[in-house]
């Protein structure tokens, strides 16, 4: 009965997330007078979807565990609790905030909770204790925001703060998986990097908040660079390559000029010859990405184990906690991608693409309707942080890109990934209420200006009509 349980549960889990993706696209359509549908019901519907996944997938953890099944049940109702209450706080506190962004977190945190119960219960505890972290930040950073003082105006503080985590990491940090960018605390150990991301783009958004000529990019193109050194010197190539792009995408919204994107690609390009035949590991890496199999047992055994479990089981996958995630090294931070597809199937995993997609567009949205060049650059310049991200990882485990080693957003296991990943959408998110104001049924004089919003006259937003 309970193998006929696990049959029907893959299917069930494809449902869920189709209505979720489909409430998700409707929304969207909504929100550009495409179509007339009531947007709270839809939000409430994919919430929905999100509790039955995780009710379906703790019935069948709970089951299979054999030594402690109490145990594994009281986590499935508390994480349960964490979901529900996080979403009616923010629907509440946050009525002009978009639901589409905190139900997409919410579900890819609650798929990573999942699969980390299932591959190892002690990990899920932990990365259960940064999530409820990260849903304090969702609450109290956008009225943090809101009272401080123009933000844009701290660029050297941005950039001596990230500067200086960055060589304390060089010179007291610690080696995890070739790459020195840890540092340990007495028992608790985080990674600096995560932090000079925000650094980073909050620096970006200052030094180019005014249209910049070619002059003023001097500055903040020396610092990214300094930067990103220091990355390269610790060998965590990843991150600095999702620097890099960051970097160019906010230069290029910031002049215009795709030049500069032009020559951006070109020195990159340039700058990973040089890394191939500078550093070892990144030969090594290459190498893998264009043969795994010529090394099967050694250097490639990584790549080939992700690309068996993505590819062995179709479709619909293996059923939960009837995969072989365990063969996998190190699957709970580089390659939960695959284990979920092995498990869930490939449509999941496809879906869960589509559900990173819908997270960005609304970044992307906060960024068109914002009216201060600061706040659009800044979510512009967060959004294109965890997008690079996302695609680096997920397109490492299916040997699309060679693999840098980064964290998958809200699914992956890592404290200070996953926080710094909630208060990055804590930002967007405050960037996205601030621009409530272009609603047609807003005016200037109902609007509470902040100061950061005074660079740039009031305009209103145009909707597009069914007419």
């Amino acid at each position: 009965m309970f193998e006929i349980f696990i049959l029907l549960a893959k299917y069930l889990f494809i449902i869920y997330m189709c209505v979720f993706l489909l409430c998700g696209f409707c929304i969207n359509l909504s929100k550009e007078g495409v179509v007339d549908v009531s947007e709270n019901l839809l939000a409430a519907v994919q919430r929905i979807m999100i509790m039955l996944f995780h009710i379906t997938a703790f019935i069948i953890l709970v089951i299979n565990d054999k030594e402690q099944p109490t145990v594994t049940l009281i986590f499935g109702l508390i994480s349960l609790l964490y979901i529900m209450l996080g979403c009616i706080l923010l629907e509440k506190i946050y009525k002009k905030s978009s639901p589409i962004m905190y139900n997409g977190i919410f579900f890819l945190t609650d798929i990573g909770l999942v699969m980390l119960t299932r591959l190892d219960d002690s990990l899920a505890s932990r990365q259960f204790i940064w999530c409820l972290l990260g849903l304090a930040v969702l609450i109290v950073l956008p009225p943090i925001l809101n009272i401080l003082p123009r933000l844009d105006r701290f660029r050297v503080l941005y950039a001596a703060l990230a500067i200086v985590l960055l060589m304390c990491t060089l010179i007291f940090g610690s080696n995890f998986y070739g790459s020195t960018n840890w540092i340990s605390i007495g028992p608790v150990a985080f990674q600096p990097s995560e932090v000079v991301k925000l650094l980073f783009v909050f620096f970006l958004a200052s030094a180019l908040s005014q249209k910049p000529e070619l002059r003023q990019l001097i500055v903040p193109t020396a610092v990214s660079a300094v930067i990103i050194l220091c990355l390269v010197a610790q060998k965590d190539l990843g991150s600095a390559l999702i620097f890099s792009m960051t970097f160019l995408v906010v230069i290029y919204i910031a002049t215009s000029n795709v030049f500069y994107l032009l020559g951006g690609f070109g020195c990159g390009a340039l700058a990973s010859v040089l890394a191939y035949f500078l550093f070892p590991h990144v030969r090594t890496r290459v190498n893998v990405w264009l043969d795994p199999w010529s090394d099967i047992e050694n250097s490639g055994y990584q790549i080939a184990q992700s690309l068996f479990a993505v590819g062995s089981y179709g479709l619909f996958g293996s059923g939960f906690t009837r995969g072989y995630a365990d063969y996998i090294p190190v699957v709970e931070r580089d390659f939960i991608f695959s284990a979920v597809c092995e498990e869930f199937g490939v449509l999941f995993g496809i879906g869960i693409i589509l559900v990173f997609v819908m997270i960005f567009l609304e970044g992307v949205r906060a960024a068109l309707y914002s009216r201060s060049r600061y706040l659009t650059l800044l979510s512009a310049g967060l959004t294109a942080l965890l997008t690079f991200q996302t695609f680096l990882i997920i397109g490492g485990d299916i040997k699309f890109v060679p693999l840098t080693g980064v964290t998958l957003p809200f699914v992956s296991y890592g404290g200070t990934s996953i926080t710094m990943s909630f208060v990055i959408i804590a930002i967007i998110q405050w960037v996205y209420m601030r621009n409530d104001m272009y609603k047609q049924d807003k005016t200037p004089e109902e609007y509470t200006p902040h100061p950061v919003d005074e660079q740039i006259p009031h305009r209103r937003r145009r909707r597009r009509s069914m007419e």
